[in-house]
């Protein structure tokens, strides 16, 4: 396997980690590179829920530091991350399940009455209606197939690398991608919105 650049820079910054744990600059250069992309991930997954992301954030970071003398610095730490962070999600989404579900994020129909209070031109108000339904179509789709949007959608990954996030094949990651369309275009297609 060829290191990339990255992972070697990775690789250097966990080595100076494990060398000496007390030195926080090694951790802070890591946490700096891939924090962006892991909340952008756990926002996706946490559907709209910023505290769960940003709780998600944490959690992910807190078990790839425990994690770190068991990682192989050869490999990029990203796919590494994510992978944590989505284990993390499911994890809120259980115990999430055991709680009473609360409603997170705006009200397309709230927003859709606030525009027309506020004057906004009816097509504006419609589209901002239809990307509300949307979100919430996304948000409802099955964790496995929430995981590879999000990835492929939000993130830019290519298949190849949502498989080695999701810890599986390239044929399965393909998979799930096109079962999450076709789950949204039927949806889409029920509520009458084009995507």
């Amino acid at each position: 396997m060829q290191v990339t650049e990255e992972a070697a820079c990775d690789g250097e910054l966990i080595g100076r980690c494990l060398a000496d744990p007390h030195e926080a600059a090694p951790f802070d250069a890591l946490y700096g590179r891939h924090a962006g992309p892991v909340l952008a991930f756990a926002r996706g997954l946490s559907r709209g829920d910023e505290h769960a992301a940003r709780d998600a954030l944490q959690e992910t970071f807190l078990r790839f530091l425990g994690a770190l003398p068991a990682f192989d610095r050869g490999r990029p730490v990203r796919p590494w991350l994510l992978r944590i962070a989505r284990n993390v999600c499911l994890d809120q989404q259980k115990r999430a399940s055991h709680r009473s579900e609360v409603p997170h994020g705006p009200e397309a129909l709230g927003e859709l009455a606030v525009d027309r209070q506020a004057g906004a031109p009816p097509d504006l108000a419609e589209r901002r209606e239809a990307a509300g339904l949307l979100r919430r179509a996304v948000e409802a789709l099955p964790p496995d197939e929430l995981a590879v949007f999000v990835l492929k959608h939000d993130l830019g990954q290519t298949y190849e690398q949502a498989a080695d996030v999701l810890a599986c094949s390239v044929r399965t990651a393909k998979y799930r991608m096109r079962s999450a369309l076709e789950r949204l275009g039927r949806e889409a297609e029920r509520l009458g919105v084009r995507p």
